[in-house]
């Protein structure tokens, strides 16, 4: 299965004005079409953003055989060169007062060391295994391809997959101490792959009831499944060519 996750999906860095858009599109439909949540948005043009995209990384997730994005995440650092609040992570800038662990805080860390990972977006039809499941949404998938049940069966790698292309970032940009604002079944099910996230927080309602998490990233690595290495290696693999290139933004290694 995991071997056909790799062939059926493929890793991209949004460095495009064009590729950004898709992926605030892929948001838009998630998260105020989907979910209905209170987010900065372009109603018009059915996009969603904010000003810490202006610095992020973004993945994209490509299902090439369909044409279809089915997952975006992106990477947040502070980047101390730029105006507020972008010298803060969002965690920082809208749920500081929720942070209550000793040592795990951003505010404790090495500035040039922490990161967020955020926003991460999977369409309801690459969230069901059955086309006949039922949801907060009923429209189609905007394509006449048909997924078979081998696909189908891939999907629930689409979320984890999206948490292996982060931590492949983490490590090729250095920003090793990781925050996460989550519901807490999603750090549950990461600690099934070796992904231990700890709570580093109090609940708030922010987009839904979340909790802060933190992980170090070469713990993560560590302690991954060993099933699941050969995927977050071909991932890393698949990212590093893309994180290298010229066309990457070079706002992106400004605390690398």
């Amino acid at each position: 299965m995991l071997d056909h996750f790799s062939a059926s999906f493929r890793f991209c860095l949004a460095t495009t004005f064009e590729a950004r858009n898709r992926a605030y599109a892929l948001r838009h439909s998630v998260f105020r079409r989907e979910l209905d949540y209170q987010m900065s948005e372009d109603p018009l043009q059915q996009l969603e953003s904010d000003e810490y995209d202006e610095k992020s990384l973004i993945v994209l997730l490509e299902h090439p055989a369909s044409g279809l994005a089915a997952g975006s995440m992106r990477l947040v650092y502070p980047c101390e060169s730029a105006a507020q609040p972008l010298r803060q992570l969002p965690l920082e800038a809208h749920c500081l007062s929720s942070l209550t662990h000793p040592s795990l805080h951003p505010g404790k860390l090495p500035r040039e060391r922490i990161c967020e990972i955020s926003r991460l977006a999977v369409p309801h039809y690459f969230r069901r295994r059955s086309p006949r499941e039922s949801g907060p949404v009923s429209e189609p998938p905007p394509t006449d391809y048909a997924f078979s049940e081998t696909d189908r069966a891939t999907f629930p790698l689409i979320g984890v997959g999206l948490f292996l292309a982060a931590t492949a970032l983490v490590g090729l940009s250095g920003h090793h101490h990781v925050f996460a604002m989550m519901q807490e079944r999603l750090p549950r099910l990461l600690a099934i792959y070796g992904l231990r996230f700890t709570c580093v927080g109090e609940p708030i309602v922010f987009h839904g009831k979340r909790r802060a998490f933190y992980i170090d990233q070469r713990q993560a690595v560590v302690d991954m499944q060993p099933g699941l290495r050969d995927l977050y290696r071909h991932i890393e693999t698949e990212l590093a060519g893309q994180y290298r290139s010229p066309a990457v933004p070079s706002g992106h290694y400004d605390n690398a």
